[in-house]
C-alpha cells in the first residue's frame, strides 16, 4: 500500500464523482464519474473502497482504449496526466482503470 501513504481515506463522492480521495493534510481529490463504467474498482475496501464495484464492465479492450486515450493527456508542463501523483487522473488510471 506504499503508492497510498498519503491518503487517510477514501468517501463516496458527491454527483458527478464517484469518490472523493482526503489526504492525510486534508485536502480532497474528486475523481471518476458515477454516470461511466470502470473496467474495476480497486480503491481498497480497508480505506472505504468498492463502492462502485457495480460499475464494473471487466472488458480488456475497453480499458485498453481508456489507458490509450488517457495516457495521451498532459499537464501544462508536459507530464502526461496519469503521471501526476494523487491527481485525479492519476486515481482514475489506477484505481478505476
Amino acid at each position: 500500500m506504499n503508492k497510498l501513504q498519503r491518503v487517510d481515506h477514501f468517501e463516496r463522492g458527491s454527483y458527478p464523482h464517484k469518490y472523493v480521495a482526503i489526504m492525510k493534510d486534508g485536502k480532497k481529490v474528486r475523481f471518476g464519474h458515477q454516470e461511466y463504467e470502470h473496467y474495476r474498482d480497486s480503491v481498497p475496501r480497508s480505506l472505504g473502497g468498492g463502492q462502485w464495484s457495480h460499475r464494473d464492465h471487466g472488458d480488456s479492450a475497453r480499458r485498453k482504449n481508456y489507458r490509450s486515450r488517457h495516457g495521451g493527456v498532459k499537464t501544462k508542463s508536459g507530464t502526461p496526466a496519469y503521471k501526476v501523483k494523487y491527481s485525479p487522473s492519476w486515481f482514475s488510471y489506477h484505481f478505476l482503470w
